[in-house]
């Protein structure tokens, strides 16, 4: 047996050693969870005896951080958009700047007039985008997308758990392959886009456990993101919209990448820390693509727009 304090110390100083970041923040996180109360409960639990069936997922789960496994993974869950979502190594961890992603899908008003869009998530991993948007707008229909079929599978899990299994259909497949022209009213994708030469250089817990196939974007990083504005253009109906995810480095070229394939609207919206993170762009109505944004910006409350593009 022993003390809460001491168990705590020396889960620290052992991740220290095997280099983990943060040693005494994952290692109370871990503990938290493990005992099921707050970080800060922990502080007035010091002197409180752990028994052996608490200490057992204790090593375990420092076990596991020691190797690099992130946190979330060996937690088994995120709160993504004030939601709880399994997580493991099916899918990529969702992160806080995708919020933003959501926030801008349901800032767009027009988007949501009739209350029967039928929208597609693109790349949806754990399923935490369509998810966040059929809770927030229940009447509307969702298509959740993705390569993988293991993917899907804690997709349909998370959904189940969120409770929105009813408002979700969910499609293995390439991107937007299988849709038809003029199917959707919007698009939605957090897609690859950081470049293959980054992709070597992440951290460890990243490189070694996340799946790279989410996060490595081809030489430049727009290799996929070239292919969904070029698919999104085919399946979005007039006055359609697509929403897409990018790395802060990225808005000129895909602004680029929009108005050459004939979308209007086109808004970059930064995300909490200021670095661009989201594009919208929207289809011509009711007439062919010019290939020049008329700038309009009418999709968005003032309040939501941050940086149109001229």
């Amino acid at each position: 047996m022993k003390r809460l304090l001491e168990v705590l110390q020396a889960s620290a100083e052992y991740l220290a050693g095997k280099g983990v970041a943060d040693p005494r923040l994952q290692a109370e996180q871990l503990m938290s969870h493990v005992l099921h109360c707050s970080r800060m409960q922990l502080y007035v639990r010091f002197e409180t005896i752990l028994e052996e069936p608490q200490l057992v997922p204790l090593r375990d789960g420092i076990r596991r951080l020691a190797a690099g496994e992130p946190l979330q993974y060996v937690l088994g869950d995120v709160e993504f958009m004030g939601h709880r979502f399994k997580v493991d190594r099916r899918a990529l961890i969702p992160r806080p700047d995708t919020e933003t992603l959501v926030t801008t899908v349901l800032d767009c008003q027009p988007l949501w007039m009739t209350g029967s869009a039928v929208i597609a998530d693109v790349g949806t991993g754990t399923g935490c985008v369509a998810i966040s948007l059929a809770k927030e707008r229940p009447t509307n229909r969702f298509v959740a997308v993705d390569a993988h079929s293991q993917a899907l599978e804690l997709a349909r899990e998370n959904a189940d758990m969120n409770g929105v299994s009813d408002r979700i259909g969910f499609r293995q497949g390439d991107l937007l392959s299988g849709f038809g022209q003029g199917e959707l009213d919007a698009v939605v994708s957090n897609p690859p886009y950081i470049s293959t030469t980054a992709c070597g250089e992440l951290p460890h817990h990243i490189r070694n456990h996340e799946p790279l196939s989410a996060l490595d974007g081809g030489a430049d990083g727009l290799a996929i993101i070239r292919r969904l504005i070029s698919g999104a253009r085919e399946v979005l109906k007039s006055g359609g919209w697509l929403f897409v995810e990018i790395g802060f480095d990225q808005g000129s070229a895909v602004v680029g990448l929009l108005r050459d394939n004939g979308f209007e609207e086109i808004v970059v919206r930064p995300d909490l820390g200021g670095r661009d993170r989201v594009v919208v762009g929207r289809v011509p109505r009711g007439r062919a693509a010019t290939g020049e944004g008329n700038n309009e910006l009418s999709g968005f409350g003032e309040a939501a727009i941050q940086r149109p593009c001229v």
